[in-house]
């Protein structure tokens, strides 16, 4: 059997006074994180953790305290809110399709030290199997979110070697 592992990076360190109580919570459920009152630095050593199960009451209470209600982190919160049977005690997140990416998005429009926030992965394999090694990088900023494959650069690399030399180029 072969094991799949995703160890990704977050680059630079976060400043903490940059996050929210409730992004805060979400990001270290889903990456290991270390770093004191200042900064964290997320990331994760196989894998980033999409699951979050949260407790309602610690949920309730910190949209109470969330200081930017249209953020995404709390639009994302209230909407499963919605769904839920109010007879659930905790809160189920599919992170791997809510996505981290909203939350240092909102992190970098509030930040002036924050110019963009990296995230790398590698994907590896315990076994050579061709669909289990490549990786991806995906950069964020206040106004865009980029993100690119091993498999979507040599795509495009392939696509334009095969084209040949553009016209004026």
């Amino acid at each position: 059997m072969a094991d799949y592992h995703s160890p990704t990076i977050v680059r630079p360190d976060i400043p903490r006074a940059a996050m929210t109580l409730l992004e805060h919570r979400l990001l270290i459920g889903m990456f290991s994180h270390e770093g004191g009152e200042d900064e964290v630095y997320f990331f994760a050593e196989e894998y980033v953790n999409d699951l979050l199960h949260l407790d309602l009451a610690e949920v309730h209470q910190l949209l109470e305290v969330d200081p930017f209600p249209d953020s995404y982190a709390v639009t994302v919160i209230r909407d499963h809110l919605r769904k839920l049977d109010p007879a659930e005690g905790e809160l189920a997140l599919d992170m791997s399709v809510i996505g981290y990416e909203g939350i240092f998005q909102d992190i970098v429009k509030r930040c002036d030290a924050l110019d963009d926030v990296e995230v790398v992965a590698a994907w590896t394999c315990t076994k050579m199997r061709p669909d289990g090694f490549g990786g991806m990088a995906t950069l964020i900023t206040a106004d865009a979110i980029e993100t690119m494959s091993t498999a979507s650069f040599l795509d495009e690399a392939r696509h334009r070697l095969r084209s040949g030399p553009q016209a004026g180029a």
